[in-house]
C-alpha cells in the first residue's frame, strides 16, 4: 500500500518565513540547483560574509545555506539553538568553537570535509588562504524549531550550555566510533569522497552507504555511493532531504503518482531536494564512481526508529514504470557504459 500525499496547507507567513525576510538574502526554492559553486551570493550582515538560503523541497522541516568567506577573512562569531551540518566545497580554513568562559578549540578543514557545530556553542569560521575564497554548504533544522518556538531571542541569545554535547575535550574532533553496520558516530569527516562505506544492496547493485551522527546532533546525514553502471531504486520518504553530489555525473529523477516526472542532470555541486513522499532515484551515467552527501532525518544514535511510523518506501525495480529503466540503459549505451541492473521488461 502506497503512502498518501496531500498539498501543504498555507495560512500566511510562518515564523521561519518572517526570519528569512529579516535576513535579507536571496532564497533558492524548488527541487533542483545545478551548481552551488556558481550561485550568486549577497552580503550577509549576521554572518559577516556572503550567502544565500536554500529552502527547497516545498517544506519547512530543514533548510540550507551557501556561505562564502573571502580570502584571509572570517565570519562573525555565531551561536544558536538549531543544529548545523557543514560540507566544505572549496577552500581551506579553520573553525573555533567553545562555550563562553572556556578556552576555544580550533580544528582545520579543507574541501571535502564534513563537520557539525556542537549545539549552542560560540563558533567562528576562518579562511586561511590569501588567494582562494571558501565556499561551504550548511544544512540546518532551523525551520521546524523556529516555527515551534517562534522566538528569535530564544535561538540566538540563549545562554544554556549543552555540556553533554561539547565538553571542551581537546580530542573532541578526533572522535570516531562505529555504531553498527552502515552507521558511524564521529565529530569530523576529513573527506566526503574517501570515507569507507558499507554495502547497501537493497538500494541497488553495488550501492554503498554510511549514516552519521556528528557532534551529538539529532539531525542525520549520510554519504552514498553508486559504482559505474549502477543506479538506485526509486524511493520516497518524509520531507527535508538535501542531497549534494560530491563526485561523478549522472541524473536524478523525481515524481509523484499522477504528476509529470522531472529529470535533472547532476554533477559535483548539484543539489536536489525531493518533496514530501516524492519518488526519486539516483543514476550514475559516467565512467567514474558517483557519490553524494545527503542531510535528512535523524542521526543513527538518536533515530528511535522502533517508535516511529515507517516513512521510507522503496519501489522494487520490477514495480516501477519500465520506461524509466530503459531511459537509463539508453543513456549508458550512449556513454559506452555497461549496466549493472538488467532491463525491466514491458
Amino acid at each position: 500500500m502506497r503512502l498518501p500525499y496531500r498539498d501543504p496547507i498555507q495560512l500566511g507567513p510562518t515564523p521561519y518565513e518572517e526570519f528569512l525576510e529579516k535576513e535579507g538574502l536571496p532564497v533558492i526554492r524548488g527541487y533542483f540547483l545545478e551548481d552551488l559553486k556558481a550561485v550568486e551570493l549577497k552580503p550577509w550582515k549576521r554572518m559577516g560574509a556572503m550567502g544565500c538560503y536554500l529552502n527547497m523541497g516545498d517544506q519547512q522541516e530543514t533548510d540550507a545555506y551557501i556561505c562564502e568567506i573571502a580570502p584571509a577573512s572570517q565570519t562573525a562569531p555565531q551561536r544558536h539553538l538549531f543544529e548545523t551540518l557543514i560540507y566544505i566545497v572549496t577552500g581551506r580554513g579553520a573553525t573555533t568553537v567553545g562555550h563562553e568562559g572556556d578556552s576555544k578549540r580550533t580544528f582545520e578543514w579543507s574541501a571535502g570535509t564534513i563537520f557539525a557545530i556542537p549545539l549552542n556553542v560560540s563558533y567562528q569560521h576562518f579562511n586561511v588562504s590569501k588567494d582562494e575564497p571558501v565556499r561551504f554548504l550548511a544544512g540546518t533544522n532551523a525551520p521546524q524549531l523556529m516555527n515551534f518556538f517562534h522566538n528569535e531571542d530564544f535561538f540566538f541569545r540563549n545562554p544554556f550550555q549543552f555540556r553533554d554535547r561539547f565538553s571542551n575535550d581537546p580530542d573532541y574532533f578526533l572522535h570516531n566510533k562505529r555504531l553498527t553496520v552502515r552507521s558511524w558516530e564521529t565529530n569530523l569527516i576529513p573527506d566526503v569522497n574517501q570515507f569507507a562505506l558499507d554495502e547497501y544492496p537493497m538500494k541497488g547493485p553495488g550501492v554503498r552507504i554510511m549514516r552519521f551522527g556528528i557532534a551529538g546532533t539529532t539531525y542525520g546525514c549520510h554519504i552514498q555511493e553508486f559504482p559505474v553502471g549502477s543506479r538506485s531504486t526509486f524511493h520516497r520518504h518524509g520531507p527535508g532531504a538535501i542531497v549534494c553530489v560530491t563526485q561523478g555525473t549522472g541524473f536524478a529523477m523525481v515524481w509523484r503518482e499522477g504528476e509529470e516526472r522531472q529529470r535533472f542532470e547532476i554533477r559535483p555541486g548539484t543539489i536536489y531536494s525531493p518533496g514530501d513522499l516524492m519518488y526519486h532515484g539516483h543514476f550514475n551515467t559516467g565512467h567514474a564512481t558517483m557519490r553524494h552527501f545527503a542531510m535528512r532525518g535523524r542521526s543513527p544514535k538518536h533515530s528511535q526508529d522502533r517508535f516511529r511510523t515507517k516513512l521510507h518506501d522503496m519501489l522494487p525495480f520490477d514495480e516501477e514504470p519500465p520506461q524509466l529503466h530503459q531511459e537509463y540503459l539508453r543513456e549508458l549505451a550512449k556513454n559506452g557504459v555497461e549496466a549493472k541492473v538488467s532491463v525491466v521488461e514491458e
